[in-house]
Formats: structure tokens, sequence, C-alpha cells
């Protein structure tokens, strides 16, 4: 007893030891790259490049990104690098270096993993989810930014068109002067929310000038009432809806079980085949039991 209490005391010593040494360590910061500014155009084509590189590389940890002021997720999670402490606090060259070197177990280093330029794309896909961003070239100049929608998104809201079998995705705002506006050029995704995960009606797609989005449904089947679950957000996601939505008048579920099969109904199943698929199942099971029985004498012979 007085062993085992040894080993779990010193494991949980190394664990802690262990930890320290990765909340100690720091973001390696190259002194050549500490003030430097983004390398790719501040463009549309980029920032949708960095999304995707983000998405298959960043997204698992960081999860989506969400401007706030303060990071507002618990550590040791990954931070939401909307947050505008983050983006204030780091330059271009900070944040590069940070993708590139890693930070221990916390932070794996990217720079063998993904090109330079994906990483100064993935920059420029952070940077659009701050307001105040001005990208410039190393030697000071002003590029052009990407284009913003300059006011205030209130409301995303979805709605079925019968006539063309559509979901509508419809975005309203004020702009810099206090007017009501249909806000043109703002990227939503729309999603079809299922048992298992969300199926993608578009994901990114701008609006037009009537600060809408229009997506045709193609056949997609609903519940047995006929209704669906729509899911919309703007990219930035500080807007979101969620609207159960009818498209057709139901349908009732009929067991396929029920009709005719090669033997005609489940209830002429040949009694041949009920015994060999009882058998299987019970060999397979005895299997796993004997399994676990032979794991029990192994782990009692250990004990002894």
């Amino acid at each position: 007893m007085k062993k085992n209490i040894f080993k779990i005391l010193s494991l949980v010593s190394i664990s802690l030891l262990i930890m320290g040494n990765v909340q100690a360590q720091k973001w390696t910061i190259d002194d050549d790259l500490k003030d430097a500014t983004l390398k790719v155009a501040y463009d549309e084509g980029n920032i949708d490049a960095g999304k995707t590189v983000f998405e298959k590389n960043c997204k698992a940890c960081h999860r989506d990104i969400v401007i706030v002021d303060k990071n507002d997720r618990p550590l040791p999670s990954a931070p939401n690098l909307g947050n505008k402490e983050f983006q204030k606090g780091n330059t271009d060259g900070e944040i590069f270096c940070k993708i590139s070197n890693g930070n221990g177990a916390g932070m794996p280093p990217y720079g063998s993993m993904i090109s330079e330029t994906e990483r100064w794309q993935v920059i420029a896909y952070l940077r659009s989810y701050c307001e105040s961003y001005v990208p410039a070239t190393d030697d000071g100049a002003k590029v052009a930014s990407a284009e913003k929608f300059d006011g205030k998104l209130t409301k995303i809201s979805t709605s079925y068109d019968a006539e063309s079998n559509s979901i509508i995705a419809q975005l309203e705002g004020y702009d810099a002067d206090g007017n009501i506006v249909a806000p043109k050029g703002i990227k939503v995704s729309v999603f079809i929310k299922r048992y298992f995960g969300q199926m993608a009606l578009c994901d990114g797609e701008k609006t037009n000038d009537k600060g809408l989005v229009k997506l045709s449904l193609d056949k997609l089947p609903a519940d047995t009432s006929g209704y669906i679950l729509v899911y919309a957000k703007t990219s930035d996601g500080a807007l979101t809806s969620e609207n159960k939505i009818q498209i057709s008048n139901g349908w009732t579920w009929v067991n396929p079980l029920n009709e005719r099969h090669l033997w005609g109904t489940r209830v002429k199943t040949p009694l041949y085949l009920l015994i060999t698929y009882l058998s299987v199942t019970l060999a397979v099971l005895g299997v796993i039991g004997w399994a676990i029985l032979q794991l029990f004498k192994i782990y009692n012979l250990r004990e002894r």
C-alpha cells in the first residue's frame, strides 16, 4: 500500500514539474521580425486564403474567432484570437513568430508545417477581426485595406421562399450616419442543423445590394412535420440566428422492414437465417467475454 502511495505521489510531482515547465516557457520572438508588418496584400483573396489555412490547422484548438474585449475562454484552452487585447498587444511580426516558433506543448511550431506565405495569410485573416487595423509595408507606406462595411450590423434573420424553394438570409444594420441600410458585401454562413453536425448551405457568401443571400435547398428533406432548423451567422460570429422553418407539409415515416423483401416481410424471415444471426452474435459476445476474463486473470497474477 505504501509503495502504491509513493508511486502516485511521484507521478503527481512529475506532472506538476512538466506543467510548470510548460507554463514557464516563453514565446520566441526574432529581433528582425518583431516590428515587421504584413508581407502579403491585405485584400480579400489573402484573407480568404488565411481563413482556409486557419480552419485546417488552427481552428481545432482556437475554435471560431469572435470579437471581444478580452479573451473569453478559460485557460489552458487556446485563446480566442479575436480579442482586442491580443490584436493590439501583438505586431504582425510577433504573431508571425508565435505561429512559426510555437510555445512548447501549449502551441506547436508551424514553421515547418505551413509555408511562409500561408502564415502571413493567416495573420491577414486574424487582422480582419481588428476594426482599427491599418496595414503598412516595411517602409511605412499604407496599403489597400480590405473593403469593410462602414456601419453597424444589428440583425441577421432567415426565411423560406416557397416559389424558388430557397432559404434567404437577410442582414440589417445602420450606416455611419445612423440610417437604416441593407448591408452589402458582408460574409454570412448558413447551415441546416442535423442530429450529427451541421450541413452547410454556404460558408462565407457575401450579401447582395439588398443585404441578403439566397440559397437553393435542392430537394432537401425536412422532418416528419415538414420543418428544418436553419442556423445563420456573420463571418465574425457577432450576429447569429436560429430559426425553425416549415418547407413542406410533412410526411409519414414508414418502416422499410414492413415492406416487401426477398422473403416477403420480416415476420416471414427464414428460421435458419435467424438462428445463424443469433449464433454468430452469441459467439462474438462469448469471445469478448473470454478475453475480458483472461485480462482479469492476468491482473490477479500481477497482484500476487
